[in-house]
């Protein structure tokens, strides 16, 4: 099986569309294939997610969190200075519950509301020129290498005098490094490195600063293409990092965490897929620890 007849078909479905409690620990195959050159995506998927999650700097404990998100795509594939390029917009919309001790005592709150939004810009370095669909006929990818950039807007709703919201009141943005790997037959590798750096939330709690450390991600997915109608893929990831301060406090949450998980895709044919995937801490030091489970429908065309 081409690589490339499985790429071309598949509506990329690529999205992270986890709420802003659990994107930095999202996992997605596929990022760094590339695509034809003027193919458009649009893609509508729901995703819900249930664990414990740390509140940045409170006294909140035994936090726990559920939620139900559902999140909106628009993908661009382009030519950059003649190499595969992608840009990547995410909205996503969610509605939840968060509870916990605060001070020892039980409390709980609703979450609604749209989560800040994703922007993502990716280039294939090695291995993936810039071509349109007629001229990929019977190309055969090798090793591709690509890099990207994810900026994370502070545009999702943010109540300042509250310690859980739906929005992170602050920038970042992650640099990041892709690696695909055909290793013989239907069967193919990934591995990602990034690292999320993180701007000021000055207006915690009104009058507080939040800072954080960058938080380091490395991802690797197994593929297995299934013939010309869809892949499955096993994935993990490990952070490690992204310590919090509040005032210049140093908080003793520094974060070295792993998660696994698998994703399918089922490509209908004209443009249409669907996708799913689930996911879960293998280990947890500090941090979210959600079970998260998504299902999705995209939709590609010139």
């Amino acid at each position: 099986m081409k690589l490339w007849t499985v790429v071309s078909r598949a509506g990329i479905l690529l999205i992270p569309f986890a709420p802003s409690l659990s994107r930095a620990q999202s996992l997605e195959p596929r990022l760094y294939l590339p695509f034809p050159t003027g193919t458009n995506l649009i893609a509508v998927s729901y995703l819900h997610s249930s664990g414990g999650v740390f509140i940045d700097g409170t006294p909140v404990t035994d936090a726990h969190a559920t939620m139900n998100s559902v999140g909106l795509a628009f993908v661009r594939a382009f030519g950059l200075a003649g190499r595969s390029a992608q840009v990547q917009a995410v909205a996503p919309l969610i509605s939840g519950n968060a509870r916990g001790l605060v001070s020892g005592q039980q409390r709980s709150r609703d979450l609604r509301g749209f989560a800040d939004p994703q922007l993502r810009v990716g280039v294939n370095l090695v291995g993936g020129p810039a071509r349109r669909r007629a001229q990929l006929a019977g190309v055969r990818f090798g090793t591709i290498v690509g890099a990207s950039l994810t900026l994370s807007l502070p545009l999702g709703h943010y109540e300042s005098d509250r310690f859980v919201n739906v929005g992170a009141n602050r920038w970042s943005v992650k640099p990041e490094i892709g690696l695909v790997q055909p290793i013989g037959g239907p069967w193919f590798v990934e591995a990602y490195v990034g690292v999320w750096l993180f701007g000021d939330n000055t207006a915690y709690l009104d009058t507080s600063t939040v800072t954080q450390k960058p938080l380091g991600t490395v991802q690797g997915h197994l593929i297995r293409l299934l013939g010309r109608r869809g892949w499955l893929a096993l994935d993990a990831t490990i952070l490690r990092g992204g310590t919090t301060a509040v005032d210049g406090e140093a908080k003793t949450n520094f974060q070295s965490n792993s998660r696994v998980g698998a994703t399918a895709a089922w490509f209908l044919g004209h443009g249409h897929a669907l996708r799913a995937a689930t996911s879960f801490g293998a280990f947890t030091r500090f941090g979210g620890d959600f079970t998260v489970f998504s299902v999705g429908y995209s939709y590609a065309w010139e």
